[in-house]
């Protein structure tokens, strides 16, 4: 262990120059915009508490990014110095911040002086109007990474009038003098808000937290026929008829895919534009042509090698987007980049060594090797789909999400034979695979980790390479809204574990953890609203629901609901929460979470059966989707029925009105079939249709009536004056032709007039208002 920081030491401070990044090139004055976070909302507080390694900042039990701008900037040790971006202070004690590029000097503005640090020499200036003073420091201001550094103690002490305290890795900054070291419980809290998760230094800290007991699930995953697909460029061959298609017709009026949140997109195996069908599985994606009458062309498709699996798909303007894992075979050693850092840091479990690189090559004892991939078409050209870019990362796929131009890709990865950094390759930065950057990885000291929760940002319109963000710690279940990604794990000791990230387009950056009691069912089981995440969990037969405030504190919570049963579905709206727990009975709670620190139980509702989806499809109706049950009796030694237990039935369909939060009703239902019978929608929200302009709904199902006679085919139905009605069923055709270009998978979607079943490598076209068949395309 290197010597620690002794008193007196020379703090230095990094300030960030133009939006905390880069140096003006031309001779010119810039100022940094300051920007605040939403957790400061123009509050100034007299303390804040960094640490060093955490690109988090924490003032009034609040946690905001250090740097609002570059959330990958974090407090670090170098050359003996303590390193933070003075936008993080500037943005909590008023100072403006810029930098004179022609004289190069970064400056300082506060209360209406100047302080000018010049680059590389031992001194600043003060400026207060026409007078300059000149004051010698024992150290130069330098440069490192486009940033330049000036001292700490200077700036806080000097300039700002504040006191800045260090102790065991926390710095203190305040009207005065912090004692951290007698303040156990400040110093624990400080560490449990902000520094339980670090920037990475070195490729050895990693090593050191990272458990090698895992064997590569992955692996295990890839089939033994797995080619190396090489260049994603060539691999990839979009194919096409070579006669000229017909114009679809244009509709504003077309299917959307079912999701959580309004304006995040999230993938599916099928999409539509309007005017054309897009079936995604297997190793192809298909394009169907649509027109007016109903008829329908396959077109055109894009190919994958045997060794790319596609899971889901988007669909934007002239962009095409494909998702899935790869695999490759590992035939020989595997080349791993260098990795340097510029600055040596102080402290062992700190370091980032200048001479520290990867072996060149380290040895890959196992045979398959399996990447995340995400590849942008272009399709203006429908008939030629033109390969734009790919961005590839080590690991599974687990899940993605789509704001604007911006996809954000989940994938998770594991650590095998000593090899820490996985690879990834981005066909916008060249065709070499690399080693996921140091500086982009977050480590949990505490915590040791089979591997990571890596979330990568891909621009979908343009060439900019992805930005990425990994964190050591694992996620499978997503839920994201305009600026936060938040993504749930479930541990062995019963709990869920909380990885939030903030984003803004490309930038990510990591905003926090948290830990609550339970596990979560899936993505409707989390939700943020006005800065409050909630969250309802499931343990040993009790149920919770817990309400965090932004920075992952527990703020609110109710336990012990429905005892002996579990949750079913969840559903968030506003300041109301709707949950369905199932034992025998199907109770709905209604919960009032207007105030986040006292959510309420309002009222419940026990009706036989129990849904396993929740939808808003008006006004205080909400309907669920999932299973009926009735019970089962049978006689006793005096003749009398007694319940002895219950069946679950046929697909149920309730309507509730919730108008009343303290009176829930089942104001309509309907059960399609008995015993037996099932549908997608029971666990995939996106395999539901909605059309809120003729209030229909329909899903795939298969059905299973009382005789035991069984059927199959999309079930459409009109919720409309408190009722649900049957339309009719559209039925299934059973494939032909199989192949790995067929996708297989099953949709109802609505262009129009026209309503378009998709069954496994078929699409049936009907009359949306009669349901009668138009036409049907078996794809080959």
């Amino acid at each position: 262990m290197r010597k620690r920081l002794i008193a007196g030491s020379i703090l230095s401070l990094t300030i960030t120059i133009l939006s905390g990044i880069i140096l003006p090139a031309s001779g010119q004055s810039t100022d940094i915009p300051v920007q605040e976070s939403t957790a400061v909302q123009n509050t100034q507080s007299s303390e804040v508490y960094l640490y060093l390694g955490s690109p988090l900042i924490l003032s009034q039990d609040k946690i905001s990014p250090l740097d609002p701008v570059n959330l990958d900037v974090a407090a670090t040790v170098a050359d003996n110095r303590t390193l933070v971006p003075l936008a993080a202070l500037s943005e909590y004690f008023k100072a403006e911040v810029s930098y004179n590029s022609a004289e190069r000097n970064a400056v300082i503005d506060y209360k209406g002086k100047q302080y000018l640090f010049p680059i590389g020499e031992k001194k600043y200036i003060i400026r207060a109007g026409s007078a300059e003073n000149e004051i010698p420091m024992d150290t130069e201001t330098s440069v490192l990474n486009q940033r330049a550094m000036v001292p700490l103690k200077v700036v806080c002490e000097d300039i700002l009038g504040k006191k800045a305290t260090y102790h065991d890795k926390i710095i203190a900054i305040g009207d005065k003098e912090i004692n951290l070291r007698e303040n156990k419980e400040l110093t624990a809290n400080i560490k449990l808000k902000i520094g339980s998760a670090l920037k990475a230094q070195s490729l050895e800290q990693i090593k050191s937290i990272m458990s090698q007991s895992y064997i590569r699930r992955d692996y295990a995953a890839a089939v033994t026929n797995a080619l190396d697909s090489g260049n994603a460029k060539s691999a990839a061959i979009a194919e096409s008829d070579s006669t000229q298609a017909e114009a679809p017709a244009v509709s504003e009026d077309y299917s959307a895919t079912n999701t959580q949140v309004q304006g995040i997109d999230e993938a599916d195996i099928v999409k539509t534009d309007g005017k054309y069908i897009y079936i995604a599985g297997n190793n192809a994606v298909r394009i169907v042509s649509t027109d007016s009458s109903g008829s329908l062309k396959d077109i055109s498709s894009v190919r994958m090698p045997q060794n790319k699996t596609l899971s889901e798909i988007y669909i934007d303007g002239d962009r095409l987007v494909l998702m899935g894992s790869r695999y490759e075979t590992e035939s020989q050693n595997q080349p791993v980049p260098e990795q340097k850092s510029e600055s040596p840091a102080l402290e062992k479990d700190l370091v980032i060594n200048n001479d520290i690189a990867i072996d060149s090559k380290m040895s890959m004892p196992y045979r398959y090797k399996s990447y995340s991939f995400i590849d942008v078409y272009d399709i203006t050209d429908h008939l030629n789909p033109k390969f734009v870019k790919s961005h590839e990362m080590e690991g599974n796929y687990q899940s993605s999400r789509k704001n604007g131009d911006i996809v954000y890709l989940i994938t998770n990865t594991y650590v095998y034979d000593g090899i820490v950094l996985p690879l990834m390759r981005d066909t916008a930065a060249g065709d070499k695979t690399v080693s996921l950057p140091i500086k982009d990885i977050m480590i949990m000291p505490d915590c040791q980790s089979s591997g990571y929760l890596i979330v990568s940002a891909v621009n979908i319109k343009n060439n900019e390479k992805a930005q990425t963000e990994a964190i050591s710690t694992s996620g499978h279940i997503t839920y994201m809204n305009d600026s936060s990604l938040y993504l749930a794990g479930n541990d062995y000791t019963g709990q869920t574990i909380i990885t939030k990230f903030n984003i803004d387009g490309m930038n990510i950056g990591y905003a926090g953890s948290g830990k609550i009691s339970g596990y979560i069912l899936n993505q409707f089981s989390m939700d943020e609203y006005n800065g409050y995440f909630r969250a309802a969990t499931t343990w040993n037969n009790e149920n919770s629901l817990f309400i965090l405030d932004n920075s992952l504190n527990v703020c609110g919570s109710l336990t012990g609901l429905a005892k002996d049963e579990q949750i079913y579905s969840v559903r968030f709206m506003g300041d109301k929460g709707y949950i369905v727990t199932y034992r025998t009975m199907d109770p709905l709670f209604v919960f009032d979470l207007s105030d986040p620190k006292n959510p309420k139980v309002t009222g419940e509702l026990k009706i036989p059966g129990f849904s396993n989806y929740l939808h808003p499809v008006g006004e205080n109706l909400i309907l669920g989707i999932g299973r009926d049950t009735y019970e089962i009796y049978k006689k006793d030694s005096s003749g009398k029925d007694i319940v002895v237990g219950t069946r679950q039935g046929g697909i149920k369909l309730s309507l509730f009105d919730v108008s009343d939060t303290g009176k829930p009703e089942e104001i309509s239902s309907y059960v399609l079939g008995d015993s037996g019978s099932y549908s997608d929608a029971f666990y995939n929200h996106k395999a539901v249709m909605f059309n809120y302009i003729n209030n229909n709904v329909a899903f795939d199902a298969y059905i299973n009536d009382i005789s035991n006679k069984n059927s199959q085919g999309a079930a459409v139905f009109n919720i409309a004056n408190g009722e649900i009605k049957l339309r009719g069923i559209l039925d299934y055709i059973q494939p032909e032709v199989y192949g790995s270009y067929i996708p297989y998978g099953r949709r109802i979607l609505y262009i129009g007039d026209e309503l378009y079943y998709i069954q496994d490598g078929i699409v049936s076209s009907y009359n949306y208002k009669t349901l009668e068949k138009i036409d049907t395309l078996m794809l080959k």
